[in-house]
């Protein structure tokens, strides 16, 4: 995905905790929407964390709990509000 895709393809992961010896894997998880691609895979749009891919989402079904709240992505969830508040 480029740049210009960012906009026309949108889609939600969590991050990629891969590298972590042990990852926190009981409890939810929050969302992040997809930003730019860079050297290590794809960036989260606030900059917190690279996205894991194998967790990816429809950006609509990803409920207002788990949205991540942060600048970058709190502004691309604007345009895509959660299946339950249509």
């Amino acid at each position: 995905m480029t740049s210009t895709d960012e906009a026309s393809e949108s889609w939600a992961a969590t991050r990629d905790a891969s590298w972590y010896d042990r990852p926190n894997v009981r409890s939810d998880k929050v969302v992040h929407m997809a930003g730019r691609v860079i050297a290590y895979g794809t960036a989260s749009r606030c900059g917190r964390s690279v996205l894991d891919d194998d967790s990816s989402w429809v950006p609509e079904n990803v409920p207002q709990r788990l949205r991540c709240r942060a600048s970058g992505c709190r502004q691309a969830w604007a345009a895509h509000p959660p299946e339950d508040e249509r």
